[in-house]
């Protein structure tokens, strides 16, 4: 793939992220939490950004107080990150947080692989259909987003509500891992095959040999990305 012909897909203003939904007074905080990482998972906020105080919570239409819980939760789950005297930033993550992000997905998923009955998978085939389609035409983000859609369906498989809220969390992170990425086109490349791979595996219902391999797939994603940093 020639970077510079890559086709990058248009990323979403936070504007049109707040239009798709309405806060419910009762549940602002965690609307607004909601909005904000989804911001970050679809690289409307990108890692290292200064967030104004106030005025994201003018652009949210919320207090500042709301908004100051919204931050606290998105802390917790390391999104976001206080400089004493400089302010609210979304994070960007360092070898430690790489580390215990993979730490957390390898639990999740080998949870979820645990949960997953044999059969076909059909929405994991038209999301690995997606991602060579992607792959044929350069789209770097179309990728990984695929690849991130390839992994949020694994643990939905599962049958987990529980499971299904940390990943989603977990995704936001791998999000800003992910923009460093754009630049290079063929890293999301050898993604497509090995999900395919892992997919085949479930359908077939070897769960000892998914373990093995998901294993595998995480510790040489979360060195790769530990190496860059």
């Amino acid at each position: 793939m020639n970077p510079e012909t890559t086709s990058i897909p248009v990323v979403p203003t936070l504007d049109s992220i707040v239009a798709r939904s309405t806060p419910d007074h009762a549940f602002a905080t965690k609307w607004a939490a909601d909005v904000l990482r989804t911001a970050m998972t679809e690289g409307a906020l990108d890692p290292g950004t200064k967030l104004s105080e106030a005025a994201l919570a003018q652009q949210l239409g919320i207090s500042r107080n709301t908004l100051r819980q919204a931050f606290t939760a998105l802390e917790s789950e390391h999104l976001m990150t206080r400089v004493p005297n400089r302010g609210v930033f979304v994070a960007t993550p360092g070898k430690k947080q790489i580390h215990e992000l993979f730490t957390l997905r390898l639990a999740l998923e080998s949870g979820a692989i645990d949960l997953i009955s044999a059969g076909e998978k059909p929405v994991l085939r038209r999301i690995i259909e997606q991602s060579k389609v992607h792959r044929a035409s350069g789209s770097v983000s179309g990728m990984a987003g695929a690849n991130q859609d390839f992994h949020r369906e694994l643990v939905r498989l599962s049958g987990s509500e529980r499971l299904n809220t940390l990943m989603v969390s977990a995704l936001a992170e791998m999000r800003l891992l992910f923009h460093s990425m754009v630049a290079v086109p063929d890293f999301h490349s050898p993604f497509v095959e090995k999900n395919e791979h892992l997919m085949h595996l479930l359908e077939a219902g070897d769960k000892y040999e998914a373990h093995v391999y998901l294993r595998d797939y995480l510790a040489s994603s979360a060195a790769y990305f530990a190496d860059r940093v």
